[in-house]
């Protein structure tokens, strides 16, 4: 298939066309795993694309004639890349939040967006299947930019097959994004498709080191995924993406809170960017509606949003904690002991699902949310939003909870079994699709 022209670095963005979905592909499906490159899932995040169009070009050159796999580039949202207004994020609906299990039984002609969505996943239905002809795996790269400086980040569902290639990338790792931000494309690609994908925040929108570090990104994934080695590259890009992240490679966070835009006047306040300590109920954040936005909780900030045009419903910040590398290694150990997870599953306050889910009581589940849930490999499917409380609050609070459903007993919904999953007294928790 031809290679559809992208953007170059001297071409004007605000003129630049994506006629087709697929950018271009390199290498044979029947030869290993298949390395699909998404950009542009925003209309105004294009770095991604051009560096896929860098890779590609080499990939074609003598240099790297066997290749041990395949690179595939497509474009995320075209409607909102080939719109007027290059600062166009999407039409109708963000295409990187739509993506839910209620939305793919809506029609196509539901919004622009929801176009978009079947279309992307009508080309990534169609690699996999390639691939599963052909008796590979395949992994999807899912490359963005931010509208505040920042350093290059990896953000992927904490699943231990995810872990082997997103920890590979030498920039901080962000972990529960997908817990807060209902709806990534990355993530409805694991649950629909069972493949490993994981995404890669750049940089600023027009900084053109963003493109640097995101070329940098494919070609350590092609090496992670055993498609090309980097040994042959005259470039050190493992070196390059540490200089850029400032040797924060090893840092790993978790993603606790998210900031939603309730109103069109939201502005972060000066002096916030990413990485600005917050602590709780004493750091203004932002204004909105004309009040100011305290943060609820100790942490970091993350993506505060800088874009020119805001929308009601889009993220406004999100603040992360920092995560040790011993809870790290103990969880990797944790989920592969059988007798951990039996013995979640007969907690008082704890429910099984008919669907392979837990149903836990929320008072219970706010305190163990993090501590225990992340740690033992679960993600929260749906939850209110609390948190448990700080230091012996928590402690306190657990022990209440925990007594509290020891003593009440069963709860029985309808049908005279566990609760109804309708229950909002419930949260809802399931392994990682790929742990399982």
């Amino acid at each position: 298939m031809p290679m559809t022209e992208v953007q170059t670095e001297q071409s004007s963005p605000a003129v630049q066309r994506y006629p087709e979905r697929e950018i271009g592909r390199a290498g044979d499906a029947s030869m290993g795993t298949t390395l699909v490159v998404l950009g542009g899932v925003h209309g105004n995040e294009r770095a991604g694309l051009i560096a896929g169009q860098r890779v590609l070009d080499q990939l074609h050159s003598d240099r790297y004639a066997h290749i041990s796999g395949r690179l595939i580039v497509l474009a995320g949202n075209l409607a909102a890349l080939n719109h007027e207004d290059p600062e166009t994020r999407y039409i109708d609906h963000d295409l990187n939040r739509l993506c839910k299990r209620e939305h793919f039984s809506e029609p196509a002609s539901t919004s622009a967006e929801h176009e978009q969505m079947f279309e992307l996943f009508g080309s990534l239905e169609s690699i996999h299947a390639s691939c599963k002809q052909a008796g590979q795996q395949m992994i999807v790269l899912d490359l963005h930019t931010t509208s505040a400086p920042s350093k290059p980040v990896v953000a992927f569902e904490d699943s231990l097959p995810a872990r082997v290639h997103a920890m590979r990338m030498p920039c901080p790792k962000y972990l529960g994004i997908e817990e807060e931000t209902n709806g990534l494309v990355i993530d409805a690609v694991t649950a629909r498709l069972g493949c490993i994908s994981y995404l890669v925040e750049g940089g600023q929108h027009d900084d053109p080191a963003s493109i640097d570090v995101h070329e940098a990104a494919i070609w350590i994934a092609l090496d992670t995924a055993g498609v090309v080695e980097l040994s042959r590259h005259p470039k050190d890009h493992f070196a390059y993406m540490r200089s850029k992240s400032q040797d924060r490679g090893h840092v790993v966070y978790d993603v606790r809170h998210r900031e939603p835009i309730t109103s069109e006047d939201f502005r972060i306040c000066a002096g916030v960017e990413a990485g600005t300590p917050v602590h709780a109920r004493k750091t203004k954040i932002a204004m909105q509606a004309g009040k100011p936005v305290y943060s609820p909780i100790h942490g970091r900030i993350f993506l505060p949003n800088m874009q020119t045009h805001k929308r009601i419903n889009d993220d406004g910040f999100f603040i992360v904690r920092r995560v040790s590398s011993g809870w790290v290694n103990l969880s990797a150990w944790l989920r592969s002991v059988g007798w951990v997870h039996k013995l979640i599953g007969i907690m008082p306050g704890v429910y099984h699902s008919e669907d392979s889910s837990l149903l836990v009581d929320a008072d219970l589940a706010c305190v163990l949310r993090r501590q225990v849930f992340h740690l033992f490999g679960y993600r929260l499917e749906r939850h209110d939003g609390r948190e448990g409380g700080t230091g012996i609050m928590r402690v306190v609070n657990g022990t209440k909870a925990f007594f509290k459903a020891l003593f009440r007993g069963p709860i029985r919904g309808k049908d005279g079994k566990g609760p109804d999953p309708e229950d909002h007294r419930f949260w809802i928790v399931r392994r990682r699709k790929l742990d399982r």
